[in-house]
């Protein structure tokens, strides 16, 4: 079965239950007015283990998926380098405690991530693969090491949880 999901546009108040979203013009004065003006700031945790920065790679692919993901040990931070804009997928956080505690297919949102954003997703919070509309598109990826091994064979219950949801979303532009 397939669902379609509406690409919205991304903006700090759509995206508040989610993350933080980084832009430079975010509606307020600079907090830093000398050069270099900061405009804009967002935090980022890890618990326990190593903060690390990884260099991430995609292809465009086909505008679907039917999984999603989260961690609890830490925020992630995604910050666009070439080859944007893309598609984001998120869902609000759940039970913490319970690895099959998922989100209602009705919360899932998506997103348009223009070149000049960042975002940090809060703990926990569901999300999905990145879908770029270029062929190629390359981010960085403020994580944490422990986090970007185990995603190479993801654990049951570690800091790397993806679940199935039970249906295909095809995304709209």
């Amino acid at each position: 079965m397939s669902r379609l999901l509406k690409v919205e546009t991304l903006t700090k108040e759509a995206f508040s239950p989610f993350g933080y979203l980084l832009c430079p013009n975010p509606g307020i004065p600079p907090f830093k007015n000398t050069p270099p003006v900061f405009t804009d700031r967002m935090p980022f945790e890890v618990d326990e283990g190593q903060s690390e920065f990884v260099y991430a790679l995609l292809d465009r692919k086909e505008f679907t998926f039917s999984n999603l993901e989260r961690h609890l040990k830490m925020t992630q931070g995604f910050f666009m380098m070439t080859g944007g804009p893309a598609i984001i997928t998120v869902a609000p956080a759940t039970d913490p405690h319970d690895p099959e505690s998922l989100p209602s297919l009705d919360s899932v949102r998506a997103f348009l991530w223009e070149r000049d954003m960042c975002f940090v997703l809060h703990r926990g919070v569901w999300h999905g693969r990145i879908l770029p509309l270029e062929p190629k598109f390359a981010y960085i990826l403020a994580t944490r090491k422990e986090t970007s091994d185990e995603s190479i064979a993801p654990l049951y219950d570690g800091d790397v949880q993806i679940r199935e949801l039970g249906e295909t979303f095809e995304l709209q532009l």
